[in-house]
């Protein structure tokens, strides 16, 4: 049986590494917006160049679109891609969603849970209005002229916290974890089987399809020292989110130290070789392939592959050939 594994091309919108990526195998490719390219976008062409692997956002925000208008986004994607699309939904964060899309990041999870159940009666039709605490449409079921392909899009949720975690389980089909020890990961299943049994299912029932940083180098001085630096980038850039999971792991020392640096580069310095080693696998081809057969046994479903933040095109085709499925 063939391995589940997904690649994350982050920010890159390069048709030869997506059509590589369905030639090796892999399940899904994901593609991030943040402040760049939307992922519709990007999917769309992406899947002019497939036939098989699903295409899935990876994220997209609850906050810069209204449900209507990211169901309509899936939709339509799905249909050009004859059912392959999968929503992957996130809070994001104030760095995105106040400085950017200038919106209040006000009650993420409230907003999550109602976009969730908003996003789904679009893609089955239901008909009437809905009255929820963000949105109050009169109407959830699109022309008539416009059939959804599927009306079960899988869709994830990228949560971190307890409650978000809980959340998943109760709501979402998948769970989308990014930078989490595995030190921690076993705790978070709890929260993720408490959410599942709240929404009347089981663990089972939700795909954990987790971020997983990948740096091949046969330099692993060099292959560390990317991943290292990719650590420090979302410490720094992004506050107050990835700090928590690194705190409960032990960690609050190196994450001073990190914020407290001068420059990026500076801060690599300060991530600790042990947390980096529960977040990351660097190194040569091999190890990431034993890497990923350790992480399945603990219940990961689907290991999404990811190169380090500002790494060349080379280097992220060292990842893609190294983690191809066998």
């Amino acid at each position: 049986m063939t391995e589940r594994t997904g690649v994350l091309f982050s920010t890159r919108d390069d048709l030869e590494l997506v059509a590589r990526a369905e030639t090796l195998g892999y399940e899904s490719v994901w593609a991030a917006e943040g402040q760049g390219k939307t992922a519709f976008g990007k999917l769309e062409r992406w899947a002019t160049v497939t036939d098989e692997i699903g295409l899935a956002t990876g994220i997209v925000n609850v906050f810069s679109r209204t449900p209507a208008a990211t169901a309509q986004a899936i939709a339509t994607l799905d249909a050009h891609s004859d059912g392959r699309a999968i929503l992957g939904l996130g809070v994001a964060h104030p760095g995105v969603i106040e400085d950017f899309h200038g919106v209040e990041f006000d009650r993420p999870l409230a907003r999550m849970a109602e976009y969730i159940r908003l996003v789904r009666r679009y893609l089955e039709g239901t008909p009437g209005g809905f009255d929820g605490e963000f949105f109050t449409p009169d109407r959830t079921a699109f022309w008539e002229a416009f059939d959804p392909v599927r009306a079960d899009v899988p869709i994830y949720n990228a949560a971190l916290g307890p409650g978000n975690v809980r959340l998943t389980g109760d709501l979402a089909d998948g769970w989308l974890p990014n930078l989490y020890p595995l030190e921690q990961f076993e705790t978070a299943l709890g929260w993720l089987e408490d959410g599942a049994e709240r929404g009347g299912r089981r663990l089972v029932d939700v795909d954990v399809a987790m971020y997983v940083l990948a740096s091949v180098d046969d330099d692993p001085d060099r292959a560390r020292r990317a991943a290292a630096r990719h650590v420090a980038t979302y410490f720094r850039d992004i506050p107050g989110f990835y700090d928590r999971v690194a705190v409960e792991a032990g960690f609050e020392a190196m994450l001073e130290a990190v914020n407290d640096a001068p420059s990026t580069d500076t801060a690599a310095d300060a991530v600790d070789p042990a947390f980096l080693d529960m977040v990351a696998i660097t190194g040569r081809p091999s190890k990431v392939r034993d890497r990923l057969d350790e992480l399945r046994m603990v219940g990961v479903g689907l290991p999404i592959v990811r190169a380090p933040i500002g790494v060349d095109r080379t280097a992220v085709e060292a990842v893609l050939e190294a983690a191809a499925p066998q």
